[in-house]
């Protein structure tokens, strides 16, 4: 069945075309598989439990100075080495982008130079802080469209990719970007967020957009400082469609290296052993 243009106000013509409502119609005959893992970790019994998957969007949320960042290259290393404390990768598109929308030049160079030196392997890293939206969503597609073997990309910080990050339509529209990239690309887009400031906003991602993509995402990952240990971040699910996995312990050396074990809560903290 083919479906004539609808002429809405504000859409150039251009944009419009004749879609084939077949086209998106599921068909309960086809077998689909499931989406390949890229990174995993696993439960008490040694089953594996996805992350992130192919084709899929991801986010990673936390307070200023949580160590997201940290995260980040723990997740990097894991990606382009195969393995990394309590995390894995087997995915075969392993070669990754980061695209870094706050950090100078000294820190992102850092950043680089750890995950080298941990994986063993080159991580293609962006800095693309002072550059505008438009530049920033080009740039992410021009690597995407010059290196069909990228299966992950990570955005940090995606609110960097709006104007108004309270904007709705403007949310809205780039939430549309991460989905047409995706399916596109046939890649999984893990993007971070701030959360709110203060302790009100009980763990909410921010702005409108944080909204979106907390419906969105495949997996939500918060981090955040112990309690009890301000020396060290916990890593834990905040929302997953598959199983979820056990809290994470990220300690951090002086050198900046980050290391990952299972965190205990009944456990009184340890310093780490260097």
């Amino acid at each position: 069945m083919l479906i004539e243009p609808i002429k809405l106000n504000n859409i150039p013509e251009a944009e419009c075309e004749v879609l084939n409502l077949d086209d998106f119609k599921i068909n309960p005959d086809e077998d689909i598989p499931e989406p390949i893992p890229i990174l995993h970790t696993w439960d008490e019994r040694g089953n594996l439990l996805p992350i992130f998957t192919e084709d899929n969007i991801s986010m990673i949320q936390g307070k200023a100075k949580s160590r997201k960042s940290t995260f980040i290259r723990a997740i990097s290393t894991a990606v382009m080495g195969g393995k990394f404390g309590v995390l894995e990768c087997t995915y075969r598109r392993n070669r990754m982008a980061i695209f870094d929308t706050e950090q100078g030049a000294y820190h992102c160079s850092r950043a680089v130079k750890q995950i080298r030196q941990l994986s063993g392997r080159n991580v293609d890293y962006y800095k693309l802080a002072g550059l505008p939206v438009s530049s920033k969503k080009y740039l992410v597609e021009t690597h995407l469209k010059q290196n069909p073997d990228c299966g992950f990309v990570i955005l940090d910080n995606i609110v960097h990719f709006l104007l108004d990050f309270n904007s709705s339509t403007e949310s809205s529209e780039l939430n549309e970007w991460l989905i047409k990239l995706k399916g596109e690309y046939n890649t999984h887009i893990c993007v971070v967020l701030h959360e709110n400031g203060s302790d009100i906003g009980n763990g909410k991602a921010k702005g409108h957009i944080g909204t979106l993509l907390e419906n969105t995402c495949e997996t939500i990952i918060r981090v955040e400082k112990d309690k009890d240990d301000k020396g060290q971040s916990i890593v834990s699910p905040k929302a997953m469609r598959g199983l979820e996995f056990n809290p994470i312990l990220m300690q951090v050396d002086y050198q900046g290296v980050p290391y990952l074990s299972w965190y205990e809560e009944t456990d009184k903290p340890k310093k780490m052993r260097l």
